[in-house]
């Protein structure tokens, strides 16, 4: 196996009430794969569906030589399903496991050379650690590891958004990581781990929870990293241009024409119609959104500070347009001509 490239796996879930949502995201990374990916589309692509998949996403994979494969949902379902990425036939000796809600933005084959093929990585999350301390400590000592001494800061904190504004004084940041991208050689046995904490997790405490109180498969990536950084297995944080978010772009820290790969975080989930907007639709509220949390960015500053960040705002704004700009071309080439 080229020890240079690595497996690029999704996890659409097409088999309850969020079906539509999946179709639409799935089908703006499949047209950002074709459109943005350059040489990264010769990395193998697997779309691994929970549930059979709809027409269009069969059709577009095909454009992108992607392998599409079905299963079933795991017990729990929803944020568990993602470790269903681990399944597939591997090609490389590497993996980079991604949330759907992805868009390539630029060639992303370069992502194994900064972080290294002996490695595995990934992004602070968003927030702090959603488990309260104690119970934290309790999990660890369920799974017989000591409770980790390091800190990792949450992105919120580190860019000093708004959604900071409950824990800016706190010093409880135990390492807390965003499964939402998450690369590592195969041989780390991080996926079989991943699993295994997961449910030894669950057993211990059953209220681990992540958005629309899901069982969230957060707290367990981050006990397996810990597990694997005790014995001995490099881990780093996966480099800012390889997952951008909103935050970045409305904290000026990064451009949009600088990011490789844009993790829309909440396409999809701020409008009650999701599963009857149409894709074109989503793209708008997209937009909307995203303009009004970055119009809210210092709302938890101070009056200076916050008209200080009134006035340097506008190259920001511009960031959310350039972002729908890319999906609404993606949309046009690729996605309108699937569907009535």
């Amino acid at each position: 196996m080229n020890a240079k490239v690595f497996d690029v796996v999704i996890v659409p879930d097409f088999s309850g009430d969020v079906a539509r949502r999946f179709e639409i995201m799935t089908l703006l990374f499949l047209a950002s794969w074709q459109e943005f990916g350059g040489l990264s589309r010769k990395l193998p692509l697997h779309v691994v569906c929970i549930g059979e998949p709809p027409n269009t996403v069969r059709s577009l994979a095909a454009r992108c030589a992607a392998d599409v494969t079905v299963h079933e949902p795991l017990l729990v379902g929803a944020f568990a399903n993602k470790l269903r990425g681990f399944e597939i036939q591997a090609q490389t000796n590497h993996l980079l496991l991604i949330d759907t809600d992805m868009m390539v933005l630029s060639d992303i084959q370069g992502l194994i050379t900064q972080i290294g093929p002996d490695s595995i990585a990934a992004s602070a999350s968003f927030g702090r650690c959603r488990v309260p301390e104690d119970r934290w400590r309790r999990i660890h000592e369920s799974l017989e590891l000591p409770f980790p001494e390091k800190q990792v800061i949450p992105l919120n904190l580190e860019l000093d958004t708004f959604q900071c504004e409950m824990y800016r004084t706190s010093n409880y940041f135990p390492p807390y990581y965003n499964g939402g991208m998450v690369f590592c050689p195969w041989a780390s046995g991080l996926g079989e781990l991943w699993r295994e904490h997961f449910y030894r997790i669950l057993s211990v405490d059953s209220n681990i929870t992540g958005p629309g109180k899901k069982i969230s498969n957060q707290p367990s990536l981050a006990t397996a990293i810990t597990q694997l950084q005790l014995e001995g297995v490099p881990f780093r944080l996966i480099p800012r241009e390889f997952h951008v978010c909103w935050q970045h772009l409305a904290a000026g820290v990064i451009k949009c024409d600088d990011a490789r790969l844009m993790h829309t975080v909440g396409f999809g989930r701020w409008d009650s119609a999701t599963n009857q907007n149409s894709a074109a639709r989503e793209i708008e509220i997209y937009l909307e959104n995203t303009l009004r949390l970055t119009r809210s960015l210092r709302s938890h500053r101070g009056p200076l500070s916050r008209i200080g960040f009134i006035l340097s705002r506008r190259s920001r704004l511009k960031e959310c347009f350039r972002v729908h700009d890319k999906m609404k071309m993606l949309y046009d080439k690729y996605i309108s001509e699937l569907r009535d």
